[in-house]
């Protein structure tokens, strides 16, 4: 369906990562620097050449596993931070050693990367405050890859040389990572759940279901480098949501 025959849905638009190498998402937001400009908080990847036998690593810290045999053999990484409950300081932090740590520990496994399934970030950007109309700074953003809808973000996609060796050599298909919340830390820390307001939040397919500010979305996707990429989305039959239109 065209833009002709498709209604724009309220501005919204979605932020979105064209690529699932988790060796460039983790160059993407290394912990580092007083205060850090941004902290993983979790995030999961897997490799695989077939299915898993006897464990290799298992680093619970980190939430690493591997398994490797003569026939198959195969990398997950399942990662969540930990903080010291005295001083919040983080426990286990994907800085520099941490990082070096996951991709070590990958590569003895035989894989030079692994596909992303989602991870949080916790970013720092006071302008998406000041966008927002709040005095904060500090917002946590969940990313989930889900298959590109068409041609339009499958050949953004293809324009970067690491996702082709994904495809190639691991068997990968062709995702993308979509923004599906942003909320401030204040409020994820103080607030219960049901009363908690996202300021981008999409929850399924249909126009209801995705709330995302062009302003803010397009300050998110800064954060992505190269990566970056903002989707626009119509209505369809139904109230679908329909792809109109990518941009870098």
């Amino acid at each position: 369906m065209n833009e002709e025959l498709a209604k724009i849905i309220k501005e919204d638009r979605v932020a979105s990562l064209t690529t699932t190498s988790l060796n460039e998402i983790l160059k993407l937001f290394p912990m580092q620097g007083t205060p850090f400009s941004c902290c993983i908080t979790s995030i999961k990847a897997h490799a695989s050449s077939s299915e898993k036998s006897r464990p290799l690593i298992d680093d619970q810290e980190y939430g690493i596993a591997g398994y490797i045999d003569k026939s198959s053999d195969s990398f997950n990484l399942d990662y969540n931070i930990l903080f010291n409950e005295e001083n919040g300081v983080p426990e286990n932090p994907l800085d520099a050693g941490g990082i070096n740590r996951v991709l070590t520990s990958m590569r003895k496994l035989g894989f030079e990367d692994a596909a992303v399934d989602n991870f949080t970030v916790i970013v720092r950007d006071k302008e998406i405050g000041r966008l927002a109309g709040i005095d904060e700074e500090l917002f946590h953003l969940t990313m989930v890859s889900e298959p590109v809808d068409g041609d339009m973000d499958r050949a953004k996609v293809k324009e970067h040389e690491v996702n082709e060796r994904l495809f190639k050599y691991h068997g990968f298909k062709h995702r993308i990572m979509h923004c599906k919340k942003l909320i401030d830390r204040r409020q994820e820390l103080t607030k219960k759940q049901s009363e908690q307001k996202p300021l981008i939040h999409w929850r399924g397919s249909t126009i209801t279901s995705l709330r995302s500010p062009i302003k803010i979305a397009q300050k998110v996707k800064e954060h992505f480098g190269e990566y970056g990429l903002i989707k626009k989305y119509g209505q369809g039959s139904e109230d679908t949501l329909v792809l109109l239109d990518v941009s870098r």
